[in-house]
């Protein structure tokens, strides 16, 4: 499924370019971004937490090319573009909320198999979403404040 998932996505190897330890690192450094990805989401979901404690994957998708909104402002600036994008679909306890993922080359793998830096956020395609996304910029912008006058007062 994930060989076919690469393809899709116009990776190809000659036939020497990849051993089998090599497809085995590469699915544990899939599995441990997709990982990665779903506790962020669980970070937005919690700010829904008291009508819905367990949100679940329905349904997830690749589009690796279409680019967002946010990517491609970022790209404008002067920023690389993500290498991957996904759409995922939470069902939140019967209410479907979409997530877009944009994956960033972070550089050399660790030890746990992460390298990618993820952007992970609700879609702008509802007013919740967009309202969550408020939210947790001015959540953002607050404790940094914070931050920044406790480092003054010190």
């Amino acid at each position: 499924m994930f060989w076919n998932a690469m393809l899709r996505k116009g990776w190809r190897w000659e036939k020497d370019d990849l051993a089998p330890k090599d497809m085995d690192d590469i699915i544990k450094i899939h599995n441990a971004n997709n990982e990665q990805a779903w506790q962020e989401v669980l970070k937005w979901e919690a700010l829904h937490a008291r009508e819905c404690g367990n949100p679940r994957l329905k349904s997830f998708g690749g589009k690796a090319t279409d680019y967002s909104p946010r990517a491609k402002i970022r790209n404008m600036m002067g920023y690389e573009l993500p290498f991957d994008r996904h759409d995922w679909i939470i069902d939140r306890c019967g209410k479907d909320v979409r997530y877009i993922i944009d994956y960033y080359d972070g550089g050399m793998v660790d030890e746990k198999y992460k390298f990618a830096l993820l952007d992970v956020r609700p879609a702008m395609d509802s007013f919740d979403n967009v309202w969550d996304r408020m939210k947790v910029a001015y959540m953002r912008w607050k404790f940094e404040l914070e931050d920044k006058l406790k480092e003054l007062t010190n």
